[in-house]
Order: structure tokens, then sequence, then C-alpha cells
């Protein structure tokens, strides 16, 4: 396969391994964090890195979909701002059905807008577009621009790489981490306490990332309500 084409390689490989970075585990994890990494879907784009490419363009999208959140919480109220906000589903699977639902409800909010106007959708426009691939050779620029525009046009900072990360990586982090045990209480051993420290990152992590409720949080994590209430209230 031939590598990324050399203006898209840049934002796609440099968006993926900041927000590796950013998302840094707190200790010895025994690969649990490369793992949730590496459980990413490959898709057939004729290029390499696909696994990459596909964490990239999940990675920019929900950071468009998180600045968005903090706009609307500002009292922006334009309407293809807030249906960025509830993205997520379609922004997290690689289902063509589920995909092409999440594009059309973006592309609902701006179709009919003036040429003018294409500044301020942008974002919108960017992750609609990036939807309506699941693979193809088409999936690279789609990727890139909206790889580029997260990068260029978001506020960047290891906060909002790793809750990035948190959203393209967090649930397959969880499942792996509840597979290995479930936080224990009380007296702990040093291994029991390294474990819950981890769980504890994923939990506030994934929670930051609002990609899941408290509900399916407590569910994949093996956790009770009150720890994780207590978890992300410190």
């Amino acid at each position: 396969m031939a590598p990324l084409p050399d203006h898209w390689a840049g934002p796609i490989l440099d968006l993926v391994a900041r927000a590796r970075d950013a998302a840094a585990p707190p200790g010895d994890d025994d690969g649990a964090w490369a793992a949730a990494d590496a459980g990413q879907v490959r898709p057939r784009t004729g290029h390499k890195a696909a696994r990459r490419t596909a964490t990239a363009g999940q990675l920019a999208a929900h950071l468009l979909r998180l600045h968005a959140i903090g706009l609307v919480a500002q009292g922006e109220s334009d309407p293809w701002t807030v249906a960025l906000t509830t993205s997520a589903p379609a922004i997290s699977s690689w289902d063509w059905d589920e995909r092409m639902q999440g594009a059309l409800d973006l592309r609902r909010t701006f179709k009919d807008l003036p040429d003018s106007d294409v500044a301020a959708t942008r974002p919108a426009r960017l992750v609609a577009a990036w939807l309506t691939h699941t693979g193809g050779a088409a999936l690279v620029p789609a990727t890139g621009r909206l790889a580029e525009y997260a990068l260029e046009q978001t506020p960047i900072n290891t906060q909002t790489l790793a809750t990035a990360w948190y959203a393209t990586h967090g649930a397959r982090l969880l499942a792996i981490l509840a597979a290995r045990g479930t936080p224990n209480k009380g007296r702990q051993t040093l291994e029991a306490a390294a474990h819950n420290t981890l769980v504890r990152a994923a939990v506030s992590g994934v929670y930051a990332a609002q990609i899941m409720s408290k509900v399916d949080i407590t569910r994949f994590a093996g956790i009770t309500r009150p720890t994780l209430n207590a978890w992300i209230s410190t």
C-alpha cells in the first residue's frame, strides 16, 4: 500500500501522536492504553496507517464536538453548533447507516444557507463530510481536512487532546480494565491500588469526554454510582 499523501500525513499523524502523549496512563498500565488504541477499526483506504487515519478523524471530530459543547454552554445557539454537540454516537461509529444519519442531521442545519455563511458552518460541514466515508481513498483527504482544521481552529492543549483521546478510545479502555477486575474497597494491596488508579483515570477521562451516561460508565467500568460520583467530583 502507498504511504499517506504528504499533504494529509502531517495533520493526521501529528494529531494522533499528540493525543496519545496527552492521554498517557498514570503509571504502569501493562499495555491497557496501547491495547485500547490498537483496537481501532482498520478501514480500507488504499494507504498505510489506516488505523491512525480512522483515529485522527474521530479525534478531530470529537475535538470539534467538545468545542461546540463549550460554545453552547456560553450561550451560542446556532443550529449547526447545537447539532455538533449531539453527534458523539455517529462520530464514534463506523457503521455506514449511523454515520450517514449523523451526516444528514448535521447537513440539515446548513444546507439551505447562502455561501456567505460557509465559514461559520465549517466545523459542521467538515464533520458531516467525514461521516459520509467508512473507507476508501476519499476517507484520507476528508480526514486530513478535518484534522487540519481541528488543530488550527480549536483551542488545543494537553487537556483537550486527552479528552478527545478518551472520547475515541475510552469505551475500549474501560472494557479492558474491567476484564482485569473491579476496583477494590477497604485495605488494598499495592497491585490493587495501582489498578484502582488506572480505572479512576479512565473513568474520569470518559466522563469528561461526554460519550457515555453515568449509568453506562458504571456498567462498563464495574464500579458503583457513589464511587463514580466521588471520582468525578475531586
